[in-house]
């Protein structure tokens, strides 16, 4: 049996790697193939081309990629012609997958979507696509199957990979030590995104905010949590220009995560990393002028933005986006989670959030529903 996988940014690669793995490991007779990165290709995938490297952030930002995905997928388009595979498993990346889902289903392909696009927070007119082309929809949340149900589309909640990954610690000592930070004072986490046009946007905020706790908050102690694409010397010059030891640290997401007393992130699944993770956070990010406008014309009416608050269905973590992302607003929402009563329900409300996740076992759950599919599609 042959599937044709496509993930197209650095989490839909780890989290598609997994699932391929879980497939791998019901039938090692798979052949499994298709667009995708490092990850899937360690976990056995044959990897037609590695695309997780041009992934952009924001609407305005995407154009400059646009030329190559568009020969990306009549490509992919003909090599799905050819191969016939399957079923065609599809990770997120709307913009790209939800054509190509409807592309397969014109020349007979099975579709399903692992990871499904939220749609429910941004244009949710593409939910047509979805009911046309796509023949199951693996949901991560259990909102978004219920989003999907009520819409037509046979949608299943597998639960999220992350709780197979991040377990609840409130142990900061231990986190602290294995980086090298000292154990005592109020330590806050930056964490300015994973692409560095994120970095470029977030951070001179995150600096700033910390510049006003570092005055106000006595023994103040930051680190700065790297993604991949983020390295330590882009954090050096605002180390000199703040006067603030920012301390980053690469590859230890999780560790700086528990680390942190209060973890500023800028929003993406990072936020829900933290979340899970059990340390109280403040969700930041700027971005383009453009961007926000055309951003509040698809996603108006919508309270929450950041995955921990819409998965809880209220605010747990507030939320600083675009002009609302002021240090000054930032830093006084920051000390508030150093008082103790503030910390003890938000530590309440952080394990009632990640009781809705559903149980571990996300990718098994999800690789079982895929063979389900193809058995009862036969």
């Amino acid at each position: 049996m042959k599937l044709f996988l496509v993930a197209g940014e650095a989490s839909g690669d780890l989290h598609t790697a997994g699932l391929a793995r879980a497939l791998l490991r019901r039938d090692p007779s798979f052949r499994l193939m298709g667009l995708g990165g490092a990850r899937m290709r360690e976990a056995g995938v044959e990897i037609v081309e590695d695309i997780t490297a041009q992934a952009a952030v924001g609407i305005v930002e995407v154009v400059g990629v646009l030329g190559y995905f568009w020969r990306l997928f009549g490509r992919t388009e003909k090599l799905l012609a050819a191969e016939k595979p399957d079923a065609l498993v599809l990770t997120d990346f709307p913009e790209f997958n939800l054509r190509l889902a409807d592309a397969a289903k014109k020349i007979g392909l099975r579709v399903i979507y692992f990871i499904s696009p939220q749609l429910w927070a941004w244009r949710q007119g593409r939910v047509k696509v979805v009911k046309r082309a796509v023949d199951r929809m693996l949901c991560l949340f259990e909102f978004e199957r219920e989003w999907y149900h009520e819409r037509g589309v046979d949608a299943v909640h597998v639960g999220h990979p992350i709780l197979d990954q991040i377990g609840k610690s409130t142990d900061r000592a231990t986190p602290r030590a294995a980086l090298g930070l000292p154990p005592d004072g109020p330590l806050f986490g930056l964490f300015p995104g994973s692409r560095r046009k994120e970095f470029r946007y977030n951070f001179p905020i995150l600096v700033e905010t910390a510049r006003l706790l570092a005055a106000e908050v006595p023994g103040a102690r930051f680190l700065t949590g790297l993604a991949p694409r983020i390295t330590a010397e882009m954090v050096a010059p605002f180390e000199s220009s703040s006067g603030l030891a920012l301390n980053p640290v690469a590859g230890r997401t999780v560790d700086a995560f528990r680390a942190s007393d209060v973890a500023l992130v800028a929003s993406g699944t990072a936020t829900l990393e933290c979340a899970v993770a059990g340390t109280p956070l403040c969700v930041v990010y700027d971005m383009s002028l453009t961007t926000i406008l055309i951003a509040r014309v698809f996603t108006r009416g919508r309270e929450h933005y950041s995955l921990p608050n819409i998965v809880a269905g209220r605010t747990i973590g507030p939320e600083f986006y675009g002009p609302n992302a002021k240090p000054r607003a930032i830093a006084d929402a920051a000390k508030r989670w150093l008082d103790p009563a503030e910390r003890l329900k938000g530590e309440r409300d952080l394990d009632a959030m990640r009781a809705k996740l559903g149980r571990p076992g996300a990718l098994e759950t999800a690789a079982d529903e895929i063979l389900k599919f193809l058995r009862e599609a036969k």
